[in-house]
């Protein structure tokens, strides 16, 4: 299961570095959902802040997957990473000496979710190029789990970091774990492969686009993820309300919660790295995308801690199967040339996150949280199996 782990000393180097930015990650998102409720007591504010965090993810993936073609994918690592790292040190020092305005906040957050618009599809874009092809089933399924891991250890460890520290000295381990992920990203070989010639214009930036909507598989593909992308995954940026306001919980158990979606999503991407059988399976993309719809809405209506712990569980684990099953065909499906901008394509999707959580969040202002969740939670997906 831990193949290409240990034959690729540079896919270890990445998961290494995965494990350090993406921890981080998690971290700051829940030190910002946390202080926005804080701040406003408003889900509504905590729908924005997440709206604004994510919507750079739409503005920004296309030329960002142009920019992965074209350039040293370290390089661009590098630089979003270290851009990343800076907006953390800023957040904690101005939590530190009380200046920070929830409109200070918003743009804080914007900047955020820009560097992580190079960072998400990068660290996705690089991995082809560090192992062989036949290995590359297995490489993408331990990246995944990696990812997920980190929204065990991520969310667990900001819970209790809020409560000891106050966010932010949480801010400020964030920005301390975005350094070590600088470190291992400047180890790893540069990202030659097939680079894009000439300007970057309109015509370069659709180029993905093109790619995906002549090919009936990969536009099933990205249709696939996009529709609990922006129905479900909202679930996710309200869960400091469903903590607080719900189920009566501090910084610490919302920590908790966010720890069993993660320990479930570890589970559901370790599936799928260690079962072929699972992987081949036609049927596997719309049973997990469907009970993953299904667990939430029963989240959203339960009052019960150990209820919710366990329905959360069960919903990292298909929405981490879910999505390492379709990240894995659709990785098999693109040639290298064209991987940067079919995966920034593919990232859109999550840049439509952002949507379902403004909306989910304003009609939790009006409605109540769980409502609100149960009123948008459906996945109307369909089975998509890789062509003969």
């Amino acid at each position: 299961m831990l193949h290409s782990v240990n034959t690729y000393p540079a896919f270890r180097l990445l998961l290494i570095g995965t494990l350090g930015t993406n921890t981080a990650f998690w971290m700051y998102q829940v030190a910002v959902g946390w202080l926005a409720l804080e701040m406003t007591d408003s889900p509504f504010f905590v729908g924005l802040s997440g709206f604004v965090s994510g919507i750079p993810l739409l503005l920004i993936s296309l030329p960002a997957g142009v920019l992965i073609d074209r350039y040293d994918c370290r390089i661009v690592l590098l630089l979003a990473q270290a851009g990343v790292m800076i907006v953390a040190a800023i957040f904690a020092l101005l939590v530190g000496i009380d200046m920070l305005h929830p409109w200070t906040m918003l743009i804080l957050v914007a900047a955020y979710g820009s560097a992580m618009s190079f960072v998400f599809p990068s660290r996705t874009t690089i991995v082809p190029s560090l192992v062989d092809r036949s290995d590359l089933t297995n490489a993408i399924a331990l990246n995944a789990a990696t990812q997920n891991l980190t929204r065990v250890i991520g969310p667990s460890l900001a819970g209790v970091l809020i409560a000891v520290v106050g966010a932010g000295g949480t801010f400020a381990i964030a920005a301390a774990l975005q350094i070590g992920a600088l470190a291992t990203t400047w180890r790893l070989p540069r990202s030659t492969g097939n680079r894009v010639a000439g300007k970057m214009d309109w015509s370069s930036l659709m180029v993905g686009f093109r790619i995906v909507l002549s090919d009936r598989f990969l536009t099933m593909l990205i249709l696939m993820a996009l529709a609990p992308t922006v129905l479900v995954m909202p679930y996710i940026n309200l869960m400091p309300v469903f903590a607080r306001d719900e189920l009566g919980l501090s910084s610490t158990g919302l920590g908790i919660l966010l720890g069993a979606v993660g320990l479930g999503s570890v589970a559901g991407a370790l599936s799928i790295a260690r079962s072929a059988r699972l992987r081949d399976w036609p049927h596997a993309q719309v049973v997990t995308a469907t009970i993953f719809g299904t667990v939430v809405l029963a989240f959203a209506l339960t009052p019960a801690v150990p209820v919710a712990l366990l329905l959360l569980f069960v919903a990292g684990w298909t929405s981490a199967s879910y999505l390492a099953l379709n990240q894995t065909v659709l990785q098999l499906h693109v040639d290298d040339a064209v991987r940067g901008r079919v995966i920034s394509v593919y990232m859109l999707t999550w840049g439509m996150l952002p949507v379902g959580q403004l909306l989910v969040g304003t009609l939790a202002d009006f409605t109540g949280t769980p409502v609100a969740v149960a009123r948008c939670d459906c996945s109307p997906v369909s089975s998509c199996s890789p062509p003969s």
